[in-house]
């Protein structure tokens, strides 16, 4: 996608979009070229959430649609400024967050925020969150900045900068700031003896109910039971999904006959765009399919829940790597080691190892 900036904003008021127009000033006149912009990707209203305003507007956020808006708008000649509303673990649907997006778009980060007396706290909660993600902060921008700041506001200033790993600047009309060299931003390692900056999301467990017989049981009943599934879990293995509703249809063994009309039910929620299905044959390494809902994003980190290691997809293992890997070490032991220690797991068996090996594959 070439050099880019995402510009977040934490907290009501952030004026990300003001942020915006100053980086593009910025590299304006340090690059000696027109950025490309793209003014917002998530917009928010009367203080609610991106999802919420989407809602009340009538409207719903496709993560898609804007993955491919922005990528629309890169240059490779020219720099790419984008814009998100709602701070970075607001959500844009009920399963996809504006961290999720700046994830999956890959650039560096300048966090906006409202100046006043809560300012450090968004900043920091802001800058935390990105770390957790393996997200690089370049900047934070202090918006709605008076022409004449009172001493609160000038100490708030000065305690943020003290305490922030990263360049604190202000729309106080003073520049140029040093935007270019943002664009070069690389995620921030671990302060020395300080624990990984890695944050796993609750693993949502599927509430178990009874269900019918798969080999009997008419296919829009497994296909809302296995709606349900996947709308709580996924992304996640086709596999567990499919032992999931076995298990509560009484089954004790996924046979064949068993697997083959949830697997049926599952191409038919495909066809359907109620869920995605990628197929064993898109990642081979997988060995099995995986199933999301439309708005989840791609992979999602999360804590281990009821699986064991082999039902994490792999995708989502080797992102835990590549998040771990800064305090970690580079050693494949090591960060074989750090994933089961963020597990909560102590032995490396024999088929643990194998399937970290594999996922260590996609990162390598």
């Amino acid at each position: 996608m070439g050099r880019a900036l995402l510009i977040v904003g934490a907290g009501h008021g952030a004026d990300e979009a003001g942020a915006a127009e100053a980086v593009v000033a910025g590299l304006r006149a340090a690059a000696g070229v027109e950025p490309a912009t793209v003014t917002a990707v998530a917009g928010s209203g009367n203080g609610a959430s991106p999802a919420v305003a989407a809602s009340h507007a009538g409207a719903a956020i496709d993560p898609a649609a804007v993955i491919a808006g922005v990528a629309a708008a890169a240059d490779e000649d020219r720099p790419l400024v984008v814009a998100a509303a709602g701070g970075l673990l607001a959500p844009l649907t009920p399963r996809y967050s504006v961290r999720d997006l700046a994830v999956d778009l890959g650039m560096p980060l300048v966090i906006a925020v409202p100046a006043g007396p809560a300012a450090t706290n968004l900043a920091r909660l802001s800058i935390e969150s990105a770390r957790g993600a393996g997200l690089p902060v370049a900047a934070v921008a202090l918006t709605r900045w008076p022409d004449t700041p009172d001493r609160v506001l000038l100490d708030e200033r000065e305690l943020l900068a003290e305490m922030s790993p990263v360049p604190v600047v202000a729309l106080d009309g003073e520049r140029p700031w040093p935007v270019v060299d943002w664009l070069d931003a690389a995620p921030a390692g671990p302060a020395a003896g300080a624990p990984p900056p890695v944050n796993l999301d609750p693993y949502r467990e599927w509430e178990a109910r009874p269900t019918s017989d798969p080999r009997g049981a008419p296919r829009p009943q497994i296909m809302a039971a296995m709606l349900e599934i996947v709308r709580a879990e996924g992304p996640m293995r086709a596999s567990r999904a499919y032992a999931l509703y076995n298990r509560a249809a009484g089954g004790k063994k996924l046979t064949t006959i068993a697997r083959a009309p949830l697997s049926a039910a599952v191409y038919w929620l495909s066809r359907e765009g109620k869920l995605i299905l990628t197929n064993r044959e898109e990642i081979p390494w997988q060995h099995d399919d995986l199933l999301r809902m439309p708005d989840s994003p791609a992979v999602h980190v999360r804590e281990l829940g009821p699986r064991a290691l082999e039902e994490v997809p792999l995708d989502e293992i080797a992102e835990l790597m590549r998040r771990l890997r800064p305090s970690a070490g580079a050693g494949e032991e090591a960060l074989k080691r750090a994933v089961l220690n963020t597990y909560g797991l102590v032995r490396l068996t024999a088929r643990a190892d194998e399937y970290l090996r594999l996922a260590l594959g996609l990162i390598a």
